[in-house]
């Protein structure tokens, strides 16, 4: 969940479908899902944090949206290595002192001197530094940040034009049709930055009743010269054979050529993974994880997981039950659920069935025949963390 106002530096970052996109501070990762939607979960997203608590808080995350063409790096992203290749956008979303957020958190009204945004405007100006070399000619930066002070917003990016050039680098219009706004500031506590600023926007809490905010577009000329390490890119892997597919086709109908744009891996010997076929995730540094989880392939009977369920469930054949509104509810309340004899038609027995609703992929349960007159019924396996009281 983001108000309004966040939405806005991946709507002007404008990814498609078969993009590489760095996001280079993404946790939690509201906005490396909102950018993975975008591309219809094609192409490449690799979403970068340098804290490991935040990172895992990413992966549940892109599991739990069934996100399949997104990796994750632990990095501080002002030393991100060139191996990692060349991107066609960056998203450049900064920590910073939150000044925007001061109706919700009125102590941070509380630095009138603004000791700490000269402290951030550092590492925020390495942030934006990085971006530039890690983005092709041609390519776009936004930069981005939830607080009004300058030294944090215009002061970092006049930093960046006077050190490349204005040939090298350039700013677009941050604009968004019926979204208000104000220009960006180009003179600020005696201190004049680049004319162009004023395309940035500042959004102020009256003017749509949101949080406030600054974003900046930036787009690299096509003339700058290629960064050490643009084809620092793994090739594309085959998709492997396996028992896996087996169970696919015959528990559950699935054809194999359904998978065809995708590549599955283990890099366990309890998870298989899935993620689309055009990923080109960085050589360095290491992912942590790539695409989702598929199946817990470490049991004696491989169970899909919730999120694959949902994403390739509705093309299943056998064993899938579509349950109505009512049985929904407590399927998802994790509670046993009686099925009818026309809703069991395509189960072969006992064992891991797939729920839908609405012909929609819902979850996974367990499948208990009707035995001794107590009617058939389905386990509920939704997740705890997810189950709705």
């Amino acid at each position: 969940m983001q108000e309004e106002v966040s939405l806005l530096p991946v709507l002007l970052l404008d990814p498609r479908p078969g993009d590489r996109v760095l996001d280079l501070c993404a946790a939690p990762g509201n906005k490396t899902a909102q950018i993975a939607v975008a591309m219809g979960n094609h192409g490449t997203v690799v979403a970068n944090d340098r804290d490991f608590n935040r990172i895992r808080a990413l992966h549940h995350m892109t599991e739990r949206l069934g996100i399949l063409n997104t990796c994750t790096t632990l990095y501080d992203g002002a030393n991100y290595p060139k191996a990692a290749g060349l991107f066609d956008k960056v998203l450049v979303d900064v920590p910073c002192s939150c000044e925007g957020t001061v109706r919700k958190n009125p102590e941070l009204a509380l630095d009138p001197t603004g000791s700490l945004s000269r402290k951030m405007s550092g590492g925020q100006g390495a942030l934006l530094r990085k971006a530039f070399q890690l983005c092709k000619p041609g390519g776009r930066i936004v930069y981005s940040s939830c607080t009004y002070a300058p030294e944090e917003n215009e002061a970092v990016i006049d930093t960046l034009l006077q050190e490349v050039g204005r040939s090298a680098v350039h700013l677009v219009p941050a604009r968004v049709e019926g979204f208000l706004g104000s220009e960006g500031l180009t003179t600020w506590n005696g201190e004049a930055y680049d004319e162009s600023l004023q395309l940035a926007m500042r959004v102020w809490p009256h003017q749509n009743d949101t949080g406030g905010f600054f974003v900046a577009v930036l787009e690299k000329s096509t003339m700058h010269e290629l960064s050490a390490g643009s084809e620092g890119v793994p090739p594309e892997s085959p998709a492997p054979s396996g028992s896996w597919l087996e169970i696919l086709e015959q528990r559950f109908g699935m054809p194999r050529d359904g998978f065809d744009a995708y590549t599955f891996f283990q890099r366990t010997a309890r998870d298989l993974r899935v993620v689309n076929r055009d990923h080109r995730p960085p050589l360095k540094p290491m992912p942590e994880s790539i695409g989702m989880v598929f199946m817990r392939a470490h049991s004696r009977f491989p169970k899909l997981t919730t999120a694959a369920a949902m994403v390739f469930g509705g093309e299943a054949t056998r064993n899938r039950i579509d349950l109505d509104a009512e049985q929904i509810q407590a399927y998802v309340g994790r509670q046993d659920v009686h099925v009818r004899g026309d809703q069991v038609r395509s189960c072969t027995g006992i064992g891991y069935v797939l729920v839908c609703h609405q012909g929609v992929g819902f979850g996974v349960a367990f499948y208990v025949p009707d035995e001794g007159g107590e009617g058939a019924r389905i386990q509920s396996l939704f997740p705890k963390a997810r189950a709705v009281s």
